[in-house]
């Protein structure tokens, strides 16, 4: 049988078989999603590579409700072919409300809310989730100078360059590791997050979750590579966070927050031109910009002193100011 065929049985056999299928923007990854509309029923159709790894959506998805989150319910399943059926949380996703003037500080609360309900509830190691290690964090900043540098940076990075930034970064990933642990979502971020029919906060893509820095998906969303969360609203959510899990350290956490911040975003610059490179994702490009503002925001801590004077060096500003059309190759 056809994919195709394949999958119009599994629709069949679930009660979908008959659904009108309405495609869906696709995201960073080789999933694609489609809404299935049946009389006044909707359910969400997640069509996933097995190289994507269903079985860890299920995984992640089940676990997340059992410590009182709200990620999509699993309707049906066939993990061999990688079909999902899922609750569908309608459109309202926090960038389409945020866009659409809904008040700022309502949705992230209910986002670092759902993170705190998340760490809280969470009282062991979570069995099947791999942990955010040395290794992996340095394998994703690397990013930068595997994709940015070779495709942007003028003339490519030296190789003494690139063990000049693992340098800078080993003892900036190793003050991380110091922090204690929980379950990061990983790509937790307006997006990603819906208000729910019932005004809940949904949680969407997390089957790449991670057991490492309690406060990641804290960064991930008030630091958002997205959209500019105003500074009001970052720290009033960041005193209610450590306000709700006071057996943290608060001013050591606190003083690694940018460690974190800035880990993820230079990473996600790497990843941004991966995605325009090889996945032919060139929208991902334009967004580029911005998260160079959000590194230079934090550039003139003291904890960053050795990376800006890499950056200074191998990428100097206006580099880094490279401004990307929609559409535009690197």
């Amino acid at each position: 049988m056809t994919r195709d065929a394949v999958l119009q049985d599994f629709l069949s056999r679930n009660g979908w078989g008959s659904a009108l299928r309405m495609p869906l923007m696709a995201d960073a990854s080789l999933r694609t999603y489609d809404r299935l509309v049946l009389g006044d029923r909707t359910a969400m159709l997640m069509n996933s590579p097995l190289s994507e790894h269903p079985e860890q959506f299920v995984l992640i998805d089940e676990m997340l409700i059992r410590l009182g989150v709200k990620p999509p319910r699993i309707l049906a399943q066939d993990l061999q072919n990688g079909f999902i059926l899922l609750e569908d949380f309608g459109d309202n996703t926090f960038t389409r409300l945020l866009n659409a003037g809904f008040d700022e500080y309502t949705l992230y609360q209910k986002g670092v809310d759902a993170l705190i309900t998340l760490q809280n509830n969470l009282t062991v190691v979570p069995t099947g989730v791999p942990a955010y290690t040395f290794q992996s964090m340095m394998f994703e900043v690397s990013l930068l100078p595997n994709w940015f540098g070779r495709y942007v940076v003028p003339g490519g990075l030296s190789d003494q360059a690139v063990a000049d930034f693992t340098a800078v970064w080993t003892p900036l990933i190793q003050q991380i590791e110091t922090l204690p642990k929980s379950l990061c979502l990983l790509d937790c971020h307006a997006d990603n997050l819906m208000l729910t029919p019932d005004g809940a906060c949904g949680l969407l893509d997390f089957q790449d979750a991670r057991f490492g820095p309690c406060v990641y998906d804290l960064m991930s969303l008030l630091e958002d590579e997205r959209r500019d969360v105003s500074a009001d609203v970052r720290n009033r959510l960041i005193d209610r966070y450590f306000a709700a899990r006071p057996s943290l350290d608060a001013p050591r956490i606190r003083d690694m927050l940018p460690v974190v911040a800035m880990q993820r975003h230079t990473k996600v610059i790497g990843i941004f031109v991966r995605l325009a490179m090889r996945d032919k994702k060139e929208r991902y490009l334009k967004l580029i910009p911005f998260v160079w503002q959000l590194t230079e925001r934090h550039l003139n801590n003291p904890l960053f002193t050795d990376y800006k004077k890499w950056l200074d060096t191998y990428i100097p500003i206006a580099t880094r100011q490279t401004v990307f059309q929609s559409g535009e190759k690197a």
